[in-house]
């Protein structure tokens, strides 16, 4: 099935797809948004802005997934974490640097103007307030890794091989870089990464987020197994 990056006109209808999605998941569905249905273009909205700001990010790399129509019916919003993510931003110097600045002014400005109707803004924040509880399963030899941020396929054409594919690009990028993928696994997922490699470390569904179904932190633990037998053969190698 061809995936390829978003060009910036895709950003729109990848936002559609993950709006369709995630319409019935619990977190960006039911606790986020609970006025999505009154408010469905606010909704589609919500991941429109958060692609666009990303796009522009070097770290990040949004894919689309095309029918054979050519239409885009899913994308997946990988992020390189740890040094080598900062590796790929431009330096201070560089006049594309300004670029991501002023796209988060203008959205900033843009959520002034038009905010969010479909969000709770009691839980506006929850994502940031809840990450430090879990984000020390991270650190170490897991530190350097590439992150699914986000998977999502349309309804329409779920079962038709696109998360395949768009999984396995991440998959593939970290064997090329000698690192581990990670993802968190929406509610009832584990299985389907699983046939990756991805194996469950921990939990996400704690704090203000405790009793959401879903929130396995996963890591393709093949090659995480590698990576942390190295770290431990180096550290015992520096002690003595």
């Amino acid at each position: 099935m061809p995936i390829r990056p978003a060009n910036y006109s895709d950003l729109r209808p990848a936002a559609e797809a993950a709006a369709a999605a995630f319409d019935g998941e619990e977190l960006f569905g039911a606790l986020l948004h609970p006025h999505r249905h009154e408010y469905w273009e606010d909704y589609v909205r919500y991941f429109e802005r958060d692609f666009r700001v990303k796009w522009l990010q070097r770290k990040y790399v949004i894919l689309v997934a095309v029918d054979e129509d050519g239409k885009v019916v899913g994308m997946a919003k990988w992020e390189r974490q740890g040094d080598g993510g900062k590796a790929r931003e431009v330096g201070r110097l560089d006049p594309r640097s300004l670029i991501h600045p002023l796209a988060s002014l203008y959205t900033g400005i843009e959520k002034w103007i038009w905010p969010n109707r479909a969000a709770n803004p009691a839980k506006a924040n929850v994502l940031q307030e809840s990450f430090p509880l879990f984000a020390h399963h991270w650190e170490g030899g897991r530190r350097e890794n590439w992150y699914l941020d986000l998977l999502a396929v349309h309804p329409a054409s779920q079962g038709k091989m696109y998360g395949r594919e768009l999984v396995q690009w991440g998959i593939d990028e970290a064997g090329k870089e000698g690192v581990p993928a990670s993802v968190i696994s929406a509610k009832g997922k584990e299985r389907f990464y699983g046939r990756f490699g991805y194996v469950e470390v921990g939990r996400s569904n704690v704090g203000p987020l405790a009793g959401l179904e879903g929130g396995a932190i996963m890591f393709n633990m093949r090659r995480l197994e590698r990576i942390e037998s190295k770290v431990s053969r180096d550290d015992e190698m520096r002690s003595r």
